[in-house]
């Protein structure tokens, strides 16, 4: 039986402050999605590295997969082994803000996931891993995205580590991939066949609306559409609203109006009406009420209200996050805003895209800007202005 030693990092996942196996990747730490690698190959998880024995070491921010594993064990042959990921638009799109990461001519090479053999001093070899990812690519107006489309690898056997909070959005964001090509195609052709005959349609959107996993005690209005989606216990969908390729813990609530399309929530996490949440991931009772977020990240109990907004494009740049004190390129032009554990945003506070709130802020508009005072006997004759809380007339 192989040994696999998991590497403390000492990492915290900014600005949530949570060690990586904490990290929630469709509802689940990413320590659970280590297990259940290990498991699959009957690795035997130790404490500390076997002294003198071949030993499987990986860093506890690393999300992958069984299969992806077992490519590299078997590449490794037992002998002195760093993995390499392949080239592909999947390690482009994941790669940026990844330490102990470095980039070669035939990848991404992580130096922490490593084979150790019976003799540590031999050489060690590459072990080149390939995703085996879905190309897509969507056309984009250039004057829009900055390019002529956007070219996406959705992975089978992701590598990738999780040191951040893009990262958890974007390990969020290709796992459905990880799920769904995992599957063989006569599964697939087998469980589409058997949606159409139950939606008794060829109709793509009444197959989608069968091929939803719903918890028990699911209350969804008659109105809602719900296509594609994993529902969990007790979730409750409003009327005339949307949830398209998301993931629903327990409880959660998505109220009037309102749509949750390629996106996560937690148990509890709420949606309120008329809000709109594409791409992002949700943490446990987080509460987005009457907002708009795309691609962004809510912590547990984050709460933002009426007519807050993450700002999303950036029209003439990449945009940069902070990690340890310094801004790093992402690589994208369009990414939303991640907002800590806590976190309480009051009525119309913008967020710039790629920056972060700390656990527990809360932040509210300058009252400066909000209508305070009304003077006595205001005469105007043109549009009026907010001065100092102080509701005055403009150019005066």
């Amino acid at each position: 039986m192989v040994r696999v030693f998991v590497e403390p990092t000492g990492r915290r996942i900014e600005p949530f402050g949570d060690p990586p196996g904490e990290a929630l990747i469709h509802n689940r730490p990413l320590s659970a999605w280590q297990r259940d690698a290990f498991d699959a190959l009957g690795l035997e998880v130790v404490a500390e590295p076997p002294q003198g024995q071949p030993h499987l070491v990986i860093p506890d921010t690393l999300y992958t997969n069984a299969s992806a594993l077992k490519k590299f064990l078997d590449g490794a042959g037992g002998q002195n082994a760093v993995l390499v990921l392949k080239e592909s638009l999947f390690g482009q799109y994941t790669s940026p803000i990844q330490p102990d990461l470095t980039h070669i001519d035939s990848g991404w090479r992580f130096e922490k996931v490593r084979f150790v053999g019976a003799d540590p001093n031999a050489p060690v070899k590459e072990v080149v891993v390939d995703p085996e990812e879905k190309e897509v690519r969507i056309p984009t107006p250039a004057y829009y995205m900055g390019k002529d489309k956007l070219e996406l690898g959705l992975p089978k056997d992701p590598v990738m580590t999780i040191h951040h909070w893009v990262h958890v959005l974007w390990a969020n964001q290709i796992a459905w991939a990880v799920e769904a090509l995992a599957i063989p195609k006569w599964r697939w052709t087998a469980r589409v066949i058997w949606a159409a005959m139950r939606a008794m349609s060829l109709n793509k959107y009444r197959i989608l609306n069968k091929l939803n996993r719903i918890g028990k005690n699911c209350d969804i209005h008659p109105t809602a559409v719900v296509e594609y989606s994993v529902l969990g216990d007790g979730v409750s969908v409003g009327p005339h609203s949307r949830v398209r390729f998301s993931v629903l813990g327990d409880k959660v609530s998505i109220l009037g109006g309102s749509q949750a399309l390629f996106s996560v929530l937690g148990n509890n996490a709420i949606i309120g009406e008329t809000s709109t949440l594409n791409f992002s991931v949700l943490y446990p009772e987080a509460v987005a009420n009457q907002a708009i977020m795309q691609l962004c990240v809510m912590g547990r109990r984050a709460v933002t209200t009426r007519g807050s907004l993450a700002i999303d494009l950036n029209f003439h740049q990449d945009i940069r996050v902070p990690l340890d004190g310094q801004f790093h390129n992402t690589g994208q032009r369009t990414l939303g805003s991640a907002y800590g554990h806590g976190v309480k945003v009051g009525s119309g506070v913008w967020m710039s895209s790629g920056r972060m709130l700390p656990n527990d802020a809360f932040v509210i508009q300058n009252p400066d800007d909000i209508i305070r005072r009304m003077p006595k006997n205001l005469e105007y004759d043109g549009p009026l202005i907010v001065d100092t809380g102080a509701l005055v007339p403009w150019g005066k």
